[in-house]
């Protein structure tokens, strides 16, 4: 079964062997906003017969002011329900990843299948539908992993942030811009980023963390003179490599990974955190597929040293030169 998916982060929706229709729906910020009664059908074809698929639904509930938000979530697929009026846990915080089991028998290879998935008529807030996707069995994530590997095509990410002073007497700070960021961090694996944090040379640091379709982050900074903000982010704009770099320094590497006692030679490497202030001396990162690193540069970027782990394996040694070395 080919990979089946609609990525309902982006305006216009990014899909793969589907077709996406809906009703009393519309785009917002990084998700489709489905009111009261409102629907999005996945329409897609399959080219042989599957023994079962698994349905993933992500999607959340917006809140009431401060309180849990109320819109049941129904799921039917070819008209069978496999989800009726489900009350999404998590109180309208995060996205939520819901996988359904699809009796093989419910699907067609002689003509169209329609993934529906439906807000109650008695909703009192809104449904955010960030992706659907289905799988065989056999091929368990298939679709996530190309929808995340689509994803990361554009992967130099422009933010307009703000900073909120932290006051330990409990008192309410404004919160005040704080400029662009500029991120990209490439290392090849197809996910996009999932967490970030870094130190300047001047002592400087933050970590941030971010929404699944990347479209904001929140964490922490702490300037040169250890003034400690909450750091926010709102994307701006998502470009495909190099769109986005063409006047600030992008560190491209020719990497090597330790393991087995000796090096291997690995993939390139590219870092790039902008943020108007010092020079960046150390990243690390954590990718939507659990893959993590940590590095810390040379001097002048000739090079780094530090730790790569990838998803459900132990970490391993992590060195580079610069590729424009001399």
């Amino acid at each position: 079964m080919e990979p089946t998916y609609a990525d309902l982060t982006t305006d216009p929706a990014r899909v793969a062997n589907a077709q996406v229709d809906r009703e009393n729906a519309r785009f917002g910020a990084s998700n489709m906003r489905l009111d009261a009664g409102g629907s999005v059908d996945l329409t897609f074809h399959l080219d042989e017969q599957i023994v079962e698929g698994v349905l993933r639904v992500t999607a959340l509930v917006s809140k009431n002011g401060g309180s849990p938000g109320h819109a049941p979530l129904t799921v039917l697929v070819n008209g069978e329900p496999v989800a009726s009026r489900l009350t999404i846990p998590g109180g309208g915080d995060l996205p939520q990843n819901l996988d359904f089991a699809v009796p093989g028998e419910w699907l067609r290879t002689d003509g169209p299948n329609v993934v529906t998935v439906r807000s109650g008529t008695d909703a009192r807030t809104m449904l955010w539908l960030y992706r659907i996707s289905l799988d065989s069995i056999d091929e368990r994530d298939r679709s996530v992993r190309a929808m995340l590997a689509a994803a990361d095509q554009r992967s130099v990410l422009r933010y307009t942030t703000r900073r909120r002073v932290h006051s330990t007497e409990g008192s309410e700070q404004r919160w005040e811009p704080a400029g662009r960021l500029l991120l990209y961090v490439d290392r090849d694996e197809k996910a996009p980023i999932a967490q970030l944090s870094w130190r300047a040379a001047d002592g400087a640091e933050a970590a941030i963390g971010f929404q699944s379709a990347l479209g904001d982050f929140h964490g922490y900074h702490r300037s040169a003179d250890g003034l400690l903000s909450e750091y926010r982010g709102d994307l701006e704009q998502r470009l495909a490599y190099p769109e986005g770099t063409e006047e600030v320094t992008v560190h491209r590497f020719r990497t090597e990974e330790h393991w087995g006692e000796r090096w291997h030679t690995s993939g390139e490497l590219r870092l790039m955190v902008e943020d108007g202030g010092a020079p960046v001396e150390r990243i690390t990162w954590r990718d939507q597929r659990e893959n993590s690193g940590s590095v810390f540069l040379e001097e002048k970027a000739a090079g780094f040293l530090g730790y790569y782990q990838r998803v459900d394996e132990g970490p391993i040694g992590y060195r580079g030169r610069a590729v424009n070395e001399v």
